[in-house]
């Protein structure tokens, strides 16, 4: 009988041993190999951000980061480590003979060490790292519970993976390489803090860590400029220059990095893969879930491709001692379209401290506004010849809030770069771009002249009417004051409505709206209605609705750099380049239909803006009768528009409750946008867009912002020769 029932085994464990060997001995022989190996992977460091002169914008330094083990984490390393130290000290062979309970007995008897140790520790790192100990508590727990959920999430997959196999669901959970790694709970700490923490670790095995690490540092956080303030207008002029000090001025393009995951960022590139047969692919550029270094604004965001490198790794086998190693790949460094130095000049031409941004008395302001507040503002400025971006700045700052008194109008979105993201209604800066489409689609001959009558309607002169037909100019019209129909070059000049609202008419709504998104408008963060919807005005015959649209009013949004870059388009005779942030990219090009003798038409139009006496950026006029010009900059030949677009309501909050106490609907918003060149060259260089926010009229609030941007080019010798002293990057905190 014994014989039989050992003869029946042997098939059955023939066939055993042939599915351990053969149909499963691949795997399982690779298990075993990966338990005589431990892997360590090792950093790797992001590329540099360099700006168009190769100057460094942001680079990744040395650093250290404290990193506790999953068991210190998790609060079980005290225990551990007294399990470990009982074990040791009665032999393996007792300690498995002995008793769950007796186990525990000699655990507890070795515990009060350990756990003196563990809060030893928890105390340094709360100290060190500016904590309490709930704070650091909660770091820990995050972490225990990013590594749990990780180990559930592989577990569920390597389940999924068998029961679509049919095999059996009776496996073991393993420990994940998150368990068996250290995870940082403290960013770049002190050197002195790296060493205390070097010691503690040689008495706290398995429980915490220094471990080499890299921070981003921005040398060009903190800048001082110097800035001319004898070409500013009268009531802040002096010979005396102001030395300004700008930090974070970079900030709103050079964004930031997050040291935590997303989703979105695993899915889309993830570290760990497993594949249809249930192997794991490792990716060492990939994305970790947990701490991991991703771009998350800016220039570090768009690029974040490029600058993101590779980690290494080193396995090492346990029973040779020997060592794989692949070495980290560093990220690759990108060099964008700005200048530092320039848009430093630019950020300082637009801080309410050099005054031009701030409420003035010779400005049309809102009713609901004081001498003195600080207005939110925008400037952008486009290379005409490449579409490159060479400076985008941007105020109220974080910076500025915090130091520019009771009243920041637009404090609460100081986090956003409005030459970029702002979208605002254009007003009268859209006016050569409805020539330009009348032109190309037959609407208007080039030269034809149209009369202003002051307003649209015939039988309603309260509505649509021209900007120049009011009770103090005595409803005065524009051909009245030249005793002639119009030419699209004095219209552009004096910013006639009626000129652009009898343009806009003929077109109609759709083909306008079509036309402006060629021109780009609606494209980076403005919007401009649907063809669809421009359609069911014309089928509606809403003539108001249409002509609001040839003044820019109406359901249109554009950014300052669409405007910049539609008069880029203007400026290089119809040739579409769209905005570039790289230094030396190709853009391809495309061209608008466009005759050049309109384009040269429209470019005529706007030099007389600031060139002739009627233009309406030709001068500013004071209470006794004095003038000065508005962009009083030498050696430029200058192609300018301003425009005033009505806004939304102003909301006041000046006792900062969070209770606006005024709506004011006068706050108008200030533009000003031209092409600027050399003085002899008649060849546009730069698209320049500037925006004051509640500025009122454009000519007297955004004109002299736009002279202050000029001579930053100037300063800057990308326009004339003319140099002044940047001092350049200074030390956060420090005072030259």
């Amino acid at each position: 009988m014994l014989f039989v029932i050992a003869l029946l085994a042997v098939p059955v464990l023939t066939a055993r041993l042939f599915v351990l060997t053969v149909v499963q001995g691949g795997r399982l022989s690779d298990r075993a190999e990966e338990r005589l190996d431990t892997e360590r992977l090792l950093p790797t460091w992001r590329g540099k951000i360099v700006d168009r002169m190769g100057r460094v914008l942001a680079e990744d330094v040395a650093s250290y980061d404290a990193a506790v083990s999953y068991p210190l984490a998790k609060g079980t390393w005290a225990y551990e480590r007294a399990t470990e130290e009982a074990r040791s000290a009665l032999g393996r062979a007792a300690w498995r003979a002995l008793s769950v309970e007796a186990r525990q007995r000699e655990t507890d008897a070795r515990l009060a060490p350990w756990q003196h140790r563990q809060t030893q520790l928890h105390e340094v790192l709360a100290v060190r790292g500016g904590l309490s100990s709930a704070e650091l508590e909660a770091r820990l727990q995050a972490i225990a519970a990013r590594i749990d959920s990780r180990t559930a999430a592989v577990y569920e997959r390597a389940l999924a993976s068998r029961r679509e196999r049919g095999l059996s669901l009776d496996i073991p959970s393993e420990p994940i390489r998150e368990m068996r790694e250290f995870h940082p709970v403290l960013r770049d700490i002190a050197p002195e803090t790296a060493n205390e923490l070097r010691k503690l670790a040689d008495t706290m095995p398995g429980g915490v860590a220094v471990a080499d690490a890299t921070r981003r540092n921005h040398p060009w956080e903190a800048t001082e400029v110097e800035i001319s303030r004898e070409r500013l207008p009268r009531r802040i002029r002096t010979s005396v220059p102001m030395v300004m000090r700008l930090e974070g001025a970079l900030d709103g393009l050079l964004g930031s990095i997050r040291h935590e995951t997303w989703e979105a960022d695993l899915k889309r590139r993830p570290f760990e893969k497993t594949l249809d047969d249930g192997t794991i692919e490792v990716d060492l550029g990939g994305y970790r879930v947990g701490p991991d270094s991703v771009g998350a604004r800016g220039f570090e965001r768009q690029f974040e491709d490029t600058l993101r490198g590779s980690r290494g790794q080193v396995t090492r086998r346990l029973d040779t001692d020997e060592e794989d190693r692949i070495a980290p790949v560093p990220g690759q460094d990108v060099r964008v379209s700005i200048d530092a130095q320039l848009q430093a000049r630019v950020q300082a031409a637009i801080d309410p401290r050099l005054g031009l941004t701030r409420v003035q008395g010779w400005q049309s302001h809102s009713e609901g506004l004081r001498i003195g507040d600080a207005l939110p503002a925008a400037a952008v400025i486009v290379d005409v010849a490449t579409g490159e971006v060479v400076a985008a700045a941007s105020t109220p700052t974080p910076e500025t809030v915090t130091r520019s008194g009771p009243l920041v109008v637009g404090a609460e979105t100081a986090s956003m770069n409005r030459a970029l993201e702002g979208a605002y209604p254009p007003g009268s800066i859209v006016k050569p771009l409805v020539y330009l489409a009348a032109v190309a689609e037959g609407a208007v001959d080039e030269g034809e002249s149209v009369v202003c009558s002051g307003h649209y309607f015939n039988d309603r002169t309260d509505v649509a009417r021209c900007w120049i037909y009011r009770s103090q100019n005595q409803f005065a019209t524009h051909s009245a004051r030249t005793g002639a129909p119009l030419a699209i070059e004095y219209a552009l000049a004096s910013s006639c409505n009626i000129y652009f609202y009898t343009l806009a008419h003929r077109l109609g709504a759709q083909r306008l709206c079509d036309w402006y998104r060629r021109f780009g408008l609606g494209t980076m963060g403005g919007s401009v209605i649907s063809s669809d919807a421009a359609a069911q005005i014309d089928a509606r015959h809403d003539t108001f609705a249409t002509i609001s649209l040839g003044i820019g009013q109406g359901p249109l949004t554009v950014t300052p750099l669409e405007l910049a870059n539609a008069y880029a388009i203007i400026g290089r005779g119809g040739v579409i380049r769209p905005p570039s942030w790289r230094s030396g990219g190709h853009q391809p090009n495309t061209r608008l239909d466009i005759p050049p003798t309109a384009i040269a038409r429209a470019q005529e139009g706007l030099r007389r803006v600031t060139a002739a006496t009627y233009g309406t950026a030709h001068h500013m006029e004071y209470g006794d009768g004095s003038r000065d010009p508005i962009i009083d900059v030498p050696d430029v030949t200058l192609w300018a528009k301003t425009g005033t677009a009505e806004a939304p309501p102003l909301r006041l909050d000046r006792d900062g409750d969070g209770v606006a106490e005024g709506s004011f609907a006068d706050a108008d918003h200030a533009w000003c946008v031209a092409l600027v060149g050399d003085s002899w060259n008649e060849t546009p260089k730069y698209a320049i867009a500037v925006i004051v926010e509640h500025g009122g009229g454009g000519g007297r609030t955004s004109g002299p912002v736009m002279a202050a941007v000029i001579r930053a080019l100037v300063q800057e010798e990308y326009l004339g020769s003319a140099r002044s002293r940047v001092l350049g990057p200074v030390e956060v905190g420090a005072v030259r």
